[in-house]
């Protein structure tokens, strides 16, 4: 069984939004370039050997993405955004949305009037 799953509208322009498919062009567009920049200014302004700037850029480069990365990875699970936490939380909601379908009415108003009992 296939649930309406409702889209969530992002806030974000297209091109910087990374879930869609100009987002994730763009934003690859940019990660590619910024180690070009970054090594023409080392090497142009600042007289840096090419071999040991390109080493360093690209060392640096790939350090700050992989912490970059991780760190959006860290959030998701301690935020429980996950596609597992997700699931699990739409399938409970779906299991007791399903066994209040089938109370019959007494039960349903004793269990209110439980809750409004139990609520000070």
């Amino acid at each position: 069984m296939i649930s309406q799953i409702p889209k969530k509208s992002s806030k974000l322009p297209m091109l910087l939004d990374p879930g869609t498919r100009g987002g994730a062009l763009f934003l690859s567009l940019v990660l590619f370039i910024i180690p070009i920049i970054g090594y023409q200014i080392v090497t142009g302004v600042f007289g840096v050997d090419g071999i040991e700037a390109g080493k360093w850029i690209g060392v640096g480069f790939t350090f700050f993405t992989t912490v970059l990365w991780v760190s959006t990875y860290i959030f998701r699970v301690a935020t429980k955004d996950m596609t597992y936490a997700k699931q699990l939380k739409d399938y409970e909601n779906a299991v007791i949305a399903k066994r209040l379908e089938e109370l019959d009415e007494d039960e349903l108003q004793a269990l209110v009037e439980d809750i409004e009992r139990d609520e000070f």
